[in-house]
Order: structure tokens, then C-alpha cells, then sequence
């Protein structure tokens, strides 16, 4: 269980969901909602009780819950999706009501695992930068990996700034808007990969149909291109699984990294998962991801600082990175990675 004011503060508070119109007019609806606060207080400790309620709503409907409030969702009723009104807030709040106890058993029980594969671009990009500094073979880890898919980020096509790279022939194709890519690496040439490993608390198993369906209702009602993405990467994942370990980064951490080569450049990897650390946990969470470097050099790529603003002017996160020289903002991106603006600082410096 969580605080329930905590809860409310996190729905009244709660920043990109701009592309949802059904969860941006729904968070307002259960900030204000005693019985609904109560309900998404059951989400589990260190866990966003926002992603976690809409997800396990968006599960039932997915499965085929039959409840007038699907009318309302685009994955479920396709174009014919009614827009959002004024009966959508009392259509939630009556089918939570219906369904509290599926919604509090899937809310004690799963984790926020998305995998939104756009983000696989910080992996891909973070090898690039690590290619152009050496060309030694480096080790890869992405701490919060979920089922791993974007620890095959070598594997997919992407249309970056307009540019193709990568895996021209991929069914996963990832198009990210760059205004200029002239501050990037060479996206298509990396270093070869000795190791690759994702941690995670539990990670989903890619064979099993309720997982895959648990992360399919992570996607956002609306973003039918996000869950084509993740479909097709499932399907090319689960045909070559990386190495991913569960278990609490904080706690296997350092076991994880002395299974790595020795001396090798390590790239470490967290998107929008430090976020669900609780707050008491995440100095130890930076000490876990920092000890990676202790037997090879260490660049830290996260994506987690939600409250920056690009040279453009749109509010975004900002990419860190991080290595022996310190750390750096080296762009501001879209949390779900549909554009990305670097920053000078991504070309500025050598790295390692």
C-alpha cells in the first residue's frame, strides 16, 4: 500500500501525458476521487500509481472485460473510439468500482515494466559514442530492462533526423525526430559487443501470453505505433533472448558486474526507472549503477530528468550522461523518445 496522499499528489502532479487524451482527462478524475485514490493506493511501494492503475484497467479491457468505458479507448474500440466527454471520468470510476478486485490483485502483483522500444536509441546511441573513443569490445548492461527488448537495439532500424541506420531489413522500425543530427555519433558504426546483461525486479517472460499481454497494456491507449513497435520487437527478442537477471539492482549489483569481462568499457543504461526507485533507495541505486565501473571504464547513459526544456522550447527529459570525467546533459528528448535534441555537450568532450 501506498500513502494516499502521496497517490493524489502523484495524479494531480503527473507531466507527459500529452499523448493521451483519455489519461490526461482521467488523472484529473481520480486525483479527486476518494474510492479511486484508495484503489491506485494498492499499487506496490516505488511503483508510479498512475501508470499502474490506467495499465491494469487498459489489461482488463484488452482481455475483453465488456464495460461500456472500452467506447472510450482507441486500443479496444479501434476508430470507431468514442472522444473524451463528460461521461468519461463516471465511466472509469464506475468500472474500477465493478472491478476492484482484479484492479487491486493486478496492482499488488505487477510491476510498471514498460518497454517502450523507441528508447532503444539511448542504448544504440551510447555505443556510438563509446565506438568513438575506442575500439575496443564493450560490455552492456540496462538496469530496469523489463523483457529486454531494448538490449537489442543493434537489431532494429531507425530513422534518425531523417537518416536511416542500423538494421535496414528489422521489422522493428523506430523513427526519431532530430532538428540536428550533426551533434550525433555515427549511429551505424559500433563497437562489438562482449556481454550484454538487463536487471530487473521481475522481469517478464517473453513466452508467456499474460506477460506479454501485461506489457501490451502498458501502452498507451491511443499510441497504436508504440504497440505495433512492441509487438514486432517481441517477436524478434524472444527468438534471441539477451542474459537478464532478476532482482533488485541495489542488492545484485555488484554480483551482475563481477560477471562481466574485466577491463573492458561498460555502458550502463537506465530509462525512466529511477523514477519508480523509492526516493530512500535511489542514492544506493546511483552507488549499484557506479560500481559497474570498477573493473573497466564507465559511461552512464539515463534518461530521467523530466523537467527540462530543449533549445527548441518543448519540455522533455534530459539524457545524462555520465563517465570518470564527471556528468553531463548531452540532449533533451521526448520521454517516449519520439524526438530528441543534442546538446553540444554530446560532441564537446572525449569521452572515457
Amino acid at each position: 500500500m501506498q500513502d494516499i496522499g502521496d497517490v493524489a499528489e502523484a495524479f494531480r502532479t503527473a507531466r507527459g501525458f500529452g499523448s493521451s487524451p483519455l489519461y490526461s482527462r482521467l488523472l484529473a478524475v481520480v486525483a479527486e476521487d476518494r474510492s479511486l485514490l484508495e484503489l491506485a493506493a494498492r499499487t506496490r511501494p516505488g511503483q508510479q500509481p498512475t501508470f499502474a492503475l490506467f495499465g491494469a484497467v487498459h489489461y482488463l479491457l484488452l482481455a475483453g472485460a465488456r464495460d461500456p468505458l472500452a467506447e472510450y479507448y482507441p486500443s479496444v474500440a479501434g476508430a470507431a473510439a468514442r472522444p473524451v466527454d463528460g461521461c468519461t471520468g463516471p465511466a472509469f470510476a464506475r468500472f474500477c468500482a465493478a472491478y476492484s478486485d482484479p484492479i487491486a490483485s493486478l496492482l499488488g502483483t505487477r510491476l510498471v515494466q514498460t518497454n517502450h522500444v523507441q528508447r532503444a536509441l539511448v542504448l544504440r546511441l551510447g555505443l556510438a559514442l563509446l565506438r568513438r573513443a575506442a575500439s575496443a569490445p564493450v560490455c552492456v548492461v540496462e538496469v530496469g530492462c523489463s523483457a529486454g527488448l531494448n538490449l537489442r537495439a543493434d537489431r532494429y532500424a531507425y530513422t534518425v533526423g531523417g537518416a536511416p541506420v542500423g538494421d535496414r531489413s528489422s521489422p522493428v522500425q523506430i523513427k526519431v525526430e532530430v532538428p540536428d543530427a550533426s551533434l550525433l555519433p555515427d549511429l551505424d558504426r559500433l563497437p562489438e559487443i562482449a556481454d550484454a546483461v538487463g536487471i530487473d525486479l521481475a522481469p517478464p517472460d517473453l513466452t508467456d501470453t499474460d506477460d506479454r499481454a501485461w506489457l501490451r497494456a502498458l501502452v498507451w491507449p491511443e499510441n497504436s505505433h508504440q504497440a505495433a513497435q512492441l509487438q514486432a520487437a517481441m517477436a524478434v527478442v524472444a527468438a534471441d533472448t539477451p542474459r537478464v537477471v532478476a532482482g533488485n539492482a541495489i542488492e545484485i549489483g555488484h554480483p551482475v558486474a563481477a560477471t562481466l569481462p574485466p577491463g573492458l568499457p561498460r555502458l550502463v543504461v537506465h530509462t525512466a526507472t529511477r523514477i519508480h526507485v523509492p526516493a530512500k533507495d535511489r542514492p544506493a541505486f546511483d552507488a549499484a549503477v557506479a560500481a559497474f565501473g570498477a573493473d573497466g571504464p564507465l559511461l552512464h547513459l539515463a534518461l530521467e530528468d523530466d523537467q527540462l526544456v530543449a533549445p527548441s522550447g518543448r519540455s522533455g527529459f534530459g539524457l545524462s550522461a555520465t563517465d570518470a570525467r564527471g556528468s553531463r546533459t548531452i540532449a533533451v528528448a521526448d520521454g517516449h523518445l519520439a524526438w530528441l535534441e543534442p546538446l553540444p555537450p554530446m560532441n564537446g568532450t572525449p569521452w572515457l
